[in-house]
């Protein structure tokens, strides 16, 4: 069965499926490439025994024949669609990927381990996983910047499972038909909702982007042997616009000349801290403050910050008193708390239940959110964060920040993401390893296959 060409969305994926080519990307696109999946790995391993890790690789069992990829840390070789949920389940759960946050929220990398995973299955060389790579931030970053899916209760999930089927299709040397069925298959059995990210915080908020990165695999392998999917999946009558946007439907703005084009990897801010994204910049200013003053002598603090961000979470108790560590790292006021009284978040921190120290919460207590104007002029392609101590004395002291896209753009993020996987990795590999991996991923290029490194995050 062919799908009839009638849904532009979707033609307009395959084209650039079909077209981005390994010659297409710039200097800048490639070295920004191998940042981000290097800070990809420095989070996986990180989180390698994290409880919902941990459950997920009960589930995943070796295999013995057809295609196969393993499983970081262990290297248990399973079926390339578990392996790309379970190490994007590593990827997502420290919550400190790089991420890409516009009309809607983008993880991109959680898309990632599914074309690692058919990468090495199919026995891919490292150009084509920087292409994928490529693709993979393009299709999801663009998508975020025009549809806001999150405004309208859905989760990221469908997106994910979008950029995870055109990347694997593309490595799987898909047809155009075939692609046409990967995208119809990624996108229709994985709509899912934003409860995800409400009240209290499950550990589905940690799965939610594996679980596309999974479906992702699935279709693309599926489409490859001859399954079909519905067609006009974006437009049709109960399609992806009708059904997840109320009828409005979106040109998705997805290049097809590259030449001077700044791609989707050049512009995703690397975490520095396992916390949501829009809670970064608030923790930067926490840092440069708390240089300021004596934190002992603080009577009120008000943080001020971007609405489009922040306004739906203000009412939520939970934001106030977390009690999860998927909460917390989502909480404004216990994120600023911790910057302001630690000078940094780190994963054992958030492990460790720090967010629910008397210390914490007690400054949290002190804290009030205004979410001005100016600063919701800016956003989203400039984040900014403004706090404002009283001190006991009447005096006030006062920290802002601003991060813009052009910020981002400017630093490929390499030497960012080498001492962030040194840091994360140091408990789990040695010296060497850590060497090894990180001169492996700066040579992606040049390698045939992709087996090494995976094999590189094994976990003696």
């Amino acid at each position: 069965m062919k799908i009839t060409p009638l849904d532009t969305t979707t033609e307009k994926l395959v084209a650039l499926a079909r077209t981005l080519r390994y010659a297409d990307l710039s200097a800048a696109a490639l070295r920004a490439a191998k940042a981000r999946i290097l800070s990809t790995l420095a989070v996986s391993l990180a989180a390698y025994d994290m409880q919902p890790v941990r459950i997920a690789r009960k589930l995943a069992q070796p295999v013995a024949a057809g295609p196969a990829a393993r499983i970081f840390g262990s290297l248990v070789a399973t079926t390339p669609d578990m392996a790309a949920f379970v190490n994007s389940a590593m990827v997502r759960c420290l919550d400190m990927s790089d991420s890409y946050v516009m009309a809607a929220v983008s993880h991109p990398a959680d898309a990632f381990s599914a074309i690692l995973a058919v990468a090495e299955a199919e026995h891919c060389s490292g150009r084509d996983l920087l292409l994928a790579t490529a693709l993979i931030y393009e299709v999801q970053c663009r998508f975020v910047e025009v549809v806001p899916y999150n405004h309208h209760g859905w989760d990221q999930t469908p997106v994910v499972a979008l950029g995870a089927a055109i990347g694997c299709a593309r490595l799987l040397g898909l047809d155009d038909t075939q692609m046409r069925h990967a995208i119809s298959l990624a996108v229709t059995p994985n709509l899912a909702l934003n409860q995800t990210r409400t009240g209290t915080l499950s550990m589905w908020k940690g799965m939610a982007g594996p679980q596309g990165a999974r479906g992702g695999v699935f279709a693309a392998y599926l489409a490859r042997e001859g399954m079909t999917g519905p067609d006009d999946v974006f437009e049709g009558k109960f399609g992806l616009w009708k059904q997840m946007m109320n009828g409005e439907h979106f040109d998705l703005p997805l290049p097809l000349d590259f030449k001077n084009h700044t791609f989707a990897v050049q512009q995703t801010m690397i975490k520095s801290f396992p916390t949501r994204f829009n809670c970064q910049v608030p923790v930067f200013t926490a840092q440069k403050l708390r240089t300021m003053l004596d934190i002992n002598e603080i009577a009120t603090l008000k943080i001020e910050s971007i609405r489009q961000a922040f306004a739906r979470w203000l009412d939520l108790p939970e934001i106030w008193h977390p009690a999860t560590r998927e909460t917390a790292d989502h909480s404004l006021p216990c994120t600023v708390a911790m910057g302001m009284i630690d000078g940094t978040i780190t994963p054992a921190m958030m492990e460790g239940n720090r967010f629910k120290d008397a210390d914490v919460l007690a400054l949290m207590a002190k804290c009030s959110i205004e979410l001005p104007d100016e600063f919701a002029d800016l956003a989203p392609e400039t984040r900014c964060c403004r706090l404002t101590a009283t001190l006991k004395n009447g005096d006030t002291v006062v920290a802002e920040t601003r991060r813009s896209l052009a910020d981002d753009v400017a630093d490929p993020g390499w030497f960012q993401a080498v001492d962030k996987f040194k840091a994360l990795s140091a408990p789990l590999l040695d010296e060497r390893a850590r060497a090894c991996l990180v001169t492996w991923v700066d040579m992606l290029e040049l390698h045939a296959g992709v087996g090494d490194l995976v094999e590189l995050t094994k976990i003696a």
